[in-house]
């Protein structure tokens, strides 16, 4: 699919792209919702849920834009949220003034899980499903500009 993309004229792929992206962002945002049970795994991976479209590639993003109420990036918490960590791991940290000091990860995060509590499920739902709507999506946009050509 990606080969044909890439011979399409610019104005059919911009289309294409544009397309893609407005039918797949919802699929997975609530493919990414539906799966989050914690409010910090709502906060950092769904509500960052995010489709990007190219010739090349439909990337699925998460945890990439906005800020937590701490003001932290869900960057920084995204693979804790996601794949869990131990409850005894130390921390290095620093203190309002400046001190550094250890402490123990505690109940923050869920146990960890290899295979991913969010993320990694979703993609394996969705994936199929958004190689579906690019297909359909490149057919009917081909067949529009088809139209409008002989039209």
């Amino acid at each position: 699919m990606a080969a044909v993309a890439a011979n399409l004229e610019p104005e059919l792929s911009k289309q294409l792209n544009a397309q893609t992206r407005q039918h797949a962002e919802p699929v997975w945002q609530e493919e990414v919702r539906d799966r989050a049970s914690t409010r910090l795994q709502h906060r950092v991976l769904a509500d960052s849920a995010r489709v990007s479209a190219s010739r090349a590639n439909v990337m699925l993003k998460s945890a990439g834009v906005g800020r937590l109420s701490s003001g932290t990036k869900p960057s920084m918490v995204a693979a804790g949220a996601e794949f869990g960590a131990a409850p005894g791991t130390m921390v290095a940290t620093r203190s309002r003034k400046g001190k550094r000091y250890n402490r123990r990860m505690g109940s923050t995060f869920p146990s960890p899980r290899r295979g991913g509590y969010v993320i990694h499920p979703a993609v394996g739902a969705v994936v199929p499903r958004i190689a579906s709507l690019w297909a359909q999506t490149a057919y009917r946009t081909v067949a529009d500009l088809f139209e409008k050509a002989r039209g």
